[in-house]
């Protein structure tokens, strides 16, 4: 997927890779006259200021504004798509051990067991927290490219003041 950002602050997405695009302007059809299709503000759970950042330093010029790959978009976003997963998880945790009946004496080893893998898969999953926010901090820290800001500002774009 890609994603494109025009100084209107709207993002379009497209399903399309790449390669394709980049094969279909150098036929004649260029970035700004593919299928986009116009994205409802936060729907998709990305901000146009979000897009914009990782466009100014990850994309393409599009001619009428900014196109980035939707791959960084999501690495911006899986640190967030994580968290949610484990506040559910920790949301589902906490009903089942509300309903849980104490454990029969026989059943102790294996309940203990069973909170043991518990507390591990947390523990991993506070890891790829952890890692996707170190990839995510990477993809935003990049330097703003000279030539993305020109090319926004040629559009009409205003550059972000941070």
């Amino acid at each position: 997927m890609l994603y494109l950002i025009t100084p209107d602050g709207f993002v379009s997405t497209l399903q399309a890779s790449l390669g394709d695009v980049l094969v279909d302007a150098r036929r004649g059809r260029p970035l700004a006259r593919q299928a986009w299709v116009a994205q409802d503000p936060g729907l998709a759970g990305v901000s146009a200021e979000t897009v914009l950042a990782v466009a100014l330093r990850h994309g393409l010029d599009g001619g009428i504004g900014l196109v980035v790959h939707g791959g960084f978009i999501d690495q911006v976003l899986e640190p967030e798509r994580l968290r949610a997963v484990e506040r559910n998880q920790n949301r589902i945790a906490a009903q089942l051990a509300a309903i849980a009946p104490e454990p029969r004496f026989e059943d102790r080893d294996w309940h203990r067991q069973q909170r043991s893998i518990a507390e591990e898969a947390r523990q991993a999953a506070g890891g790829s927290i952890r890692q996707a926010e170190k990839t995510a901090d990477e993809v935003l820290s990049a330097s703003v490219k000279d030539h993305l800001a020109r090319a926004w500002e040629r559009a009409g774009g205003l550059l972000p003041t941070s």
